[in-house]
């Protein structure tokens, strides 16, 4: 069952009352996207629809699906639910040669002003995704991160594997600071998102050197501070990350937090401008 907010969603292309909200197929494979609506505007989007491209590709699902109708069925859906702020589900579910398209917003939780101020606590989970560089569903993961959570009071999971490398969160990606110097896990063992991207973009951007290197658990006390990135967190600063504790007023972070909202200030005008 899709859960949905508002009054409608899109299944292939036609608007439907949230009340008749479908099962999806069990069997099917299922790729997606998480997109935020900001003043009526979906952030990066482009940079959304080529990852969903790129998943497909991953999954071996022939996309049938068009940029522009990536587009035009999100504008469709904020302006029937007139909801100008939120998150959008976009869901893709391929089986038995059918090929099925959903569009629905979700529940979404943001950080608090608090939270971004002293950070938040994360802790470990020995946990990696499957096909890890495609945006799939994988709902027994979902659900163990989600109980590790619920259970421990935390904000967000990171994963590690068996050689304790750190890899994402169940719903970011993270960063590691020291000075001025960012890391990151390789591209290839995480899925590279979007805000990841931008905030990459960011570093290069203020000259802040950014490295993408494995990363050991047993070696995080040696940084000065961690933050996650992601669609609703943006650039969250990180307190407690299992018991190390780090310190959420590092200022070359706290620069790129600013940058990275200045960032989307310019998307939101520029696209307000094209659509004059």
């Amino acid at each position: 069952m899709i859960n949905c907010k508002g009054t409608y969603f899109i299944k292939d292309g036609h608007l439907f009352p949230v009340g008749l909200v479908e099962v999806l197929t069990t069997d099917a494979v299922l790729i997606y996207e998480v997109v935020r609506v900001i003043d009526g505007v979906c952030l990066f989007l482009e940079d959304h629809y080529k990852r969903l491209q790129n998943s497909a590709k991953l999954a071996d699902i022939p996309l049938t699906m068009t940029e522009r109708d990536f587009a035009g069925e999100i504008q469709t859906l904020i302006k029937a639910n007139e909801i100008a702020n939120g998150n959008i589900k976009v869901l893709v579910q391929y089986g038995n040669g059918q090929q099925g398209a959903f569009f629905y917003f979700i529940p979404q939780v943001y950080p608090s002003a608090a939270d971004y101020l002293r950070g938040v606590k994360t802790d470990f989970l020995m946990a990696e995704r499957n096909l890890p560089r495609a945006k799939t569903v994988q709902q027994r993961l979902r659900d163990e991160a989600n109980s590790v959570i619920r259970e421990n009071s935390l904000f967000e999971v990171i994963f590690v594997n068996s050689q304790k490398q750190i890899l994402e969160g169940s719903r970011t990606n993270i960063f590691f600071v020291k000075g001025t110097e960012f890391y990151t896990p390789p591209t290839e063992f995480v899925l590279p998102g979007i805000t990841r991207q931008k905030v990459m973009e960011c570093l290069a951007e203020l000259k802040f050197p950014c490295v993408e290197k494995s990363i050991i658990q047993d070696e995080i006390a040696s940084y000065d501070t961690v933050f996650l990135t992601g669609t609703s967190p943006k650039v969250l600063p990180v307190s407690m990350l299992g018991k190390q504790k780090f310190d959420a007023q590092h200022q070359p972070l706290r620069r790129l937090m600013e940058a990275y909202d200045e960032k989307i200030e310019a998307y939101i005008k520029s696209s307000e401008t094209d659509g004059l």
